[in-house]
């Protein structure tokens, strides 16, 4: 019934296969791979050539099912798996990123690429797994990326020394600094196509190192993914090519070349009306507007590439390592708790802190479980970036700023105070005001001087830089730019992104138009990172040295104090009557207690704090003998009088300990309603306390002797 062919190999001591022929045998290509307890399906289908696509139409879903770990949704509403995760969408991205430049330049067919996860083991990255399992789906498809792509994950050991991670590592273990370093790397065993790392603020040279220990741990699955396309036969289909028609090219550049320079000069809604009406009438007839505008695009692209190759000369005239004009500012919203202004040349962002207590954490539940994040960077691609905004509103975040947001999330995470340290949920906002080149670095930066002028206390700024790749024409030479802007990740082959300290990195990104990268160009790369980025830190600094000293008096206070725990049940009371209770009559003050007895207490002003940690301290009230109390008299007796000393706390304070002096009535020296201090002599063992006033009178006098 199934003609099923199944390679068997062991990855880092575990035991794994590829086997296909026995499901989604409908696909033109599905391999079914197994790492120890993880499985995923991944299943390759071609679709037509798109004779009008401007670039490689490849898609790339990533799926997950709670399912596939035993798991039920937490939430009341929602069983069946929906929507992808913010994480499902990265590891999405990051398979897209391997396998796109791995096409040639001219393929224009539908390329499907779909990763089911059946089965999930924490111990085994099912990551790891589905990448290397769409590297052997498509050798096996027809589809011509017919040579062996593998990703592998590297971390550091104790000692400082790479290792293979065979586990996938979430945000939050990062930023609790328990994985010193989590870098993915694609590539083929000598050249890199993708890059994604967050990083415990490590230099360049050992990051660097751990990418060539990784280049080398994918040669055991580069041999497994080949072995198994020989074993199941691969296939070879024509397709049409879209190869840009050089004579086309050629009569562009003889009409319209002088004017290049020109063109790159216009705002982008001119560049559209050059294209689409003065060189579409120029060849009407002949070529459809696409091909037109790529064999324009061609063009620009050459006279580009040829004035840095030749010239050291880029489209804003800067020099190859030049950073363009910056500028900063803080405070340029009034009721925010913390906001600055980032400006690069013509990419600008705007951040935006905000604090807010522990509840407002983001909880997380999908197949991995469950886990609840304090720091969260939200990239908003706005409308209004682009010349001619006229267009539809969307008001979902795309893919693009899911990653970036994750992006500028791991530049941070190093250098963020503990939850002991700043109690407090932290969201950071980057609205991206005008874009002409890395704005996802630029949201790497300027988060830095939003939450330092928020008082969010940060261990050290942060400063992100991309840099560019141009190639000469058969790419035996190369030059790399700095701060990569103005068309130049278009017009050039790669787009490599570091964001970090004045120590070292903490989030790198790397992707290629390139079917691979050499070593030397990721080292030089790097270098290029460090120069700019010290240059971008040693300015924020002087716009602003270190966090404020406080929060934003618009920001929520806190307070933290620790109660027993045998006390947790009283202070959140029966059916949480008590903890609302303080809620709603200090007035609004948000309670988090942990099962340490750790409590959080959160108010928008001081009064409203001082009135909730007061009702805290009646409601965990432990009466300690010895101490003095102010107590208000809420009874009076022949006797004595009663005074409590907290809430539903009384003790007695005898006649004989409310005075040196003869005590015939007590109402002549206590009133009900009345403060007075009192010291608790002792408890007895049925709890009652014995209180006196006299006591108090003699310790001050003893202590005025002193």
């Amino acid at each position: 019934m199934f003609k099923e062919v199944k390679h068997q190999f062991e990855i880092n001591g575990v035991k794994c296969s590829f086997s296909s022929g026995k499901v989604a045998r409908k696909s033109q290509s599905a391999v079914l791979a197994q790492m120890g307890d993880t499985v995923v399906l991944a299943t390759v289908n071609v679709g037509q050539a798109q004779s009008e696509a401007e670039f490689f139409p490849l898609t790339v879903e990533y799926l997950e099912s709670m399912y596939a770990a035993g798991r039920i949704s937490g939430s009341r509403f929602r069983k069946r798996d929906g929507f992808p995760s913010p994480d499902a969408i990265l590891n999405a991205r990051i398979i897209d990123r391997t396998f796109r430049p791995r096409f040639p330049e001219d393929y224009r067919n539908e390329v499907q690429v779909i990763v089911k996860v059946l089965s999930y083991n924490e111990d085994q990255d099912p990551l790891i797994v589905a990448t290397n399992a769409v590297s052997a789906a498509l050798m096996i498809s027809g589809a011509p990326a017919n040579e062996p792509t593998s990703l592998v994950r590297v971390g550091l050991d104790e000692n400082g020394k790479s290792v293979v991670l065979n586990k996938a590592v979430s945000r939050d273990d990062s930023m609790d600094g328990l994985v010193k370093m989590n870098l993915v790397l694609g590539g083929d065993g000598e050249t890199v196509v993708n890059i994604d790392g967050a990083i415990a603020d490590f230099s360049e040279e050992v990051v660097y190192e751990s990418m060539q220990f990784g280049l080398d741990a994918m040669k055991d699955w580069l041999e497994a993914i080949k072995t198994f396309a020989e074993k199941v036969g691969t296939k070879s289909y024509d397709y049409t090519s879209f190869a840009m028609p050089e004579t086309l090219v050629e009569e562009l550049t003889h009409k319209f070349g002088e004017r290049v320079q020109e063109y790159l000069d216009l705002s982008n809604f001119e560049k559209d009306n050059f294209v689409n009406d003065e060189l579409a009438t120029a060849f009407e007839g002949r070529y459809s507007k696409r091909v037109i505008g790529e064999a324009w695009w061609n063009v620009v692209k050459k006279y580009v590439r040829k004035q840095v190759m030749e010239e050291d000369k880029r489209i804003g005239k800067r020099s190859l390592d030049e950073i363009r004009e910056r500028d900063y500012e803080l405070d340029v919203l009034p009721m925010t708790h913390g906001s600055s202004l980032f400006t690069r040349g013509m990419t600008q962002v705007l951040s935006v802190t905000t604090l807010g207590s522990l509840r407002h954490q983001q909880m997380i539940d999908d197949m991995t479980g469950s886990e609840e994040r304090r720091f969260m960077h939200h990239y908003v691609d706005s409308p209004y970036v682009y010349s001619n905004p006229i267009g539809r509103v969307h008001y979902m975040p795309s893919r693009r700023a899911i990653g970036h947001s994750a992006l500028a999330e791991k530049a941070f995470y190093p250098v963020l105070p503990s939850e002991e340290e700043f109690p407090y949920t932290i969201i950071c906002t980057s609205e991206i005001m005008e874009e002409h080149g890395s704005s996802s670095m630029a949201s790497s930066t300027a988060p830095t001087m939003s939450m330092m002028a928020a008082g969010v206390p940060l261990k050290k700024h942060v400063a992100g830089i991309a840099i560019g790749l141009i190639y000469n024409e058969d790419h035996s030479e190369y030059k790399l730019l700095t701060d990569m802007g103005e068309g130049e990740d278009f017009y050039g082959f790669m787009d490599f992104k570091v964001a970090g300290t004045e120590e070292g990195i903490t989030a790198i990104q790397m992707d290629t138009k390139t079917p691979g990268l050499p070593m030397e160009i990721v080292k030089g790369a790097l270098e290029k990172a460090k120069a700019a980025r010290m240059t971008l830190l040693q300015e924020m600094k002087k716009v602003i040295a270190q966090p404020r000293p406080a929060v934003s008096d618009k920001a929520p206070k806190v307070k933290v104090i620790h109660i027993p725990v045998d006390k947790i049940a009283d202070l959140i009371g029966p059916g949480g009557k008590v903890i609302k209770g303080i809620t709603e009559d200090s007035g609004g003050a948000e309670l988090n207690v942990e099962q340490d007895g750790t409590v959080h207490i959160f108010a928008q002003d001081e009064e409203v704090l001082q009135k909730a940690l007061k009702m805290v301290d009646d409601a965990v009230f432990i009466p300690e003998v010895g101490k003095v109390y102010e107590g208000k008299v809420v009874k009076i007796m022949d006797f004595g009088a009663f005074v409590d000393i907290a809430k539903n706390v009384s003790g007695l304070v005898h006649v004989s300990e409310m005075s040196d002096e003869y005590v015939k009535d007590v109402r002549n020296f206590v009133k009900e309603g009345d403060t007075v201090m009192v010291k608790l002599l002792s408890i007895d063992d049925e709890g009652k306390l014995k209180l006196s006033m006299k006591a108090v009178k003699k310790d001050a006098t003893e202590q005025a002797k002193e």
